[in-house]
């Protein structure tokens, strides 16, 4: 397995400070860990070490007085030894409050700049050097070359939804890469690009303008306004749908005959909580609703019950559905 990104890392810290991380995430927090020398000097000198603890301090009585972070005492340490994760984890959490990692502007790696919306965060707007504009859903991440504009214009979408709002620019046409090969190209206009891991399945909604989709095989369609494409990565099917589209930047979600595992995703990246359930027990259930912008986690379970009687538990950014 590849080092993971800084971005990712960072994110899964917080998870594993709130207590949320899957198995998964688990699994990848380990290898990052056991790649850290063990002799490996943590400060530079004393005035690092002196100015790192101030910010710290700062920053942790900011965070506990929202609530956000638990004592360490009172956290979960899956190995007594490894202290140093608690500290790590509410490093990462207090990245917004005082900008360690500045998770919500640029984040830079080398020859690129990575922009995240963590999750169970709020909906990230962020300008492009061209002035493009750019809104990510919570517990999306993408990046970008630091030559951005410089003989191409190309966003590498990793995970997540982002909307596009693109300046026309003829002679450089805007590039929207997804996992698995899929690539949106317009020269100006303004889309939505989703690729979620969980679903194998890319979808591009367009709002204004034209857009070409296409993956290795070829073009896979064109796309007008108010049209969408859906393509699944593992049939390589593709289906078309019409029809004005909701504008999710907004903060509303509007679902039409989603599943289940959809409804899971919001409330793993829009909430921030871990979703427990069985796949084959839910996987006939289809739900038509819309979710506000202010709705909170519980009323939209309760929804989710009044609508196809499902049992849950809500506990400790935990949700268990029975």
């Amino acid at each position: 397995m590849n080092k993971p990104e800084q971005s990712i890392i960072t994110s899964l810290l917080e998870k594993h400070a709130l207590g949320i991380c899957t198995r998964e995430e688990m699994a990848l927090l380990e290898q990052w860990y056991a790649a850290f020398p063990g002799d490996e000097q943590v400060w530079r000198n004393d005035g690092e070490k002196a100015e790192m603890k101030a910010a710290l301090k700062a920053g942790i009585f900011d965070v506990i007085a929202e609530k956000k972070v638990y004592p360490i005492s009172q956290a979960r340490v899956k190995h007594p030894g490894r202290i140093w994760w608690q500290a790590a984890a509410v490093a990462a959490v207090l990245v917004v409050a005082f900008s360690i990692y500045n998770i919500y502007g640029h984040k830079k790696e080398p020859g690129y700049v990575i922009v995240s919306a963590p999750a169970g965060k709020s909906i990230v707007k962020q300008a492009l050097p061209d002035h493009s504009a750019i809104w990510l859903e919570p517990g999306t991440t993408l990046r970008y070359r630091n030559d951005y504009g410089n003989g191409g214009r190309v966003i590498e979408l990793a995970e997540g939804m982002a909307y596009f709002a693109v300046q026309k620019n003829a002679s450089q046409p805007f590039l929207v890469k997804t996992p698995g090969g899929v690539q949106t190209k317009v020269l100006g206009t303004e889309f939505t690009v989703k690729a979620y891991a969980q679903s194998k399945e890319v979808q591009v909604m367009v709002s204004s303008g034209i857009v070409e989709v296409s993956d290795s095989t070829g073009v896979l369609g064109i796309l007008k306004a108010d049209q969408q494409l859906s393509y699944g990565q593992e049939a390589h099917s593709t289906k078309r749908t019409e029809g004005k589209l909701e504008d999710w930047r907004t903060g509303d979600i509007v679902l039409k005959n989603a599943s289940f595992a959809e409804i899971a995703r919001i409330l793993e990246k829009r909430y921030g909580l871990h979703v427990v359930f069985n796949t084959a027990s839910v996987a006939s259930m289809r739900f038509t609703l819309r979710i506000g912008n202010n709705t909170t986690a519980a009323e939209l379970l309760e929804t989710l019950k009044d609508i196809s009687g499902l049992a849950y538990t809500l506990s400790d950014n935990r949700v268990t559905i029975h």
